[in-house]
């Protein structure tokens, strides 16, 4: 008789998040964002601003870290403002 315990196929061991940042034609979940440290209001605000992957079958939405990387690099804190405005005034004269 089998044990169903030691007949399972080893689980495949899925990296750090850190680690896939590495590669950059890997993908992205939310739950990797929260591990890298991005607060829940962060990980919404980028699936907003990147395209989402979503493969037929599986429900979980998924960032390319490409993409993320690419964000990252285009939003510095530059020290003179928090995030981008835009004057509701329309342009000064």
């Amino acid at each position: 008789m089998s044990n169903p315990s030691t007949d399972s196929p080893p689980r495949r061991r899925v990296p750090p998040s850190s680690d896939r940042l590495a590669r950059r034609e890997g993908f992205l979940t939310r739950s990797d964002l929260a591990a890298l440290g991005l607060e829940r209001r962060a990980i919404d605000a980028v699936f907003r601003a990147l395209p989402i992957v979503s493969f037929p079958g599986y429900s979980r939405p998924l960032v390319r870290v490409q993409d993320y990387l690419e964000l990252v690099e285009q939003s510095p804190y530059r020290g003179d403002r928090v995030r981008p405005t835009r004057s509701t005034h329309g342009p000064t004269v």
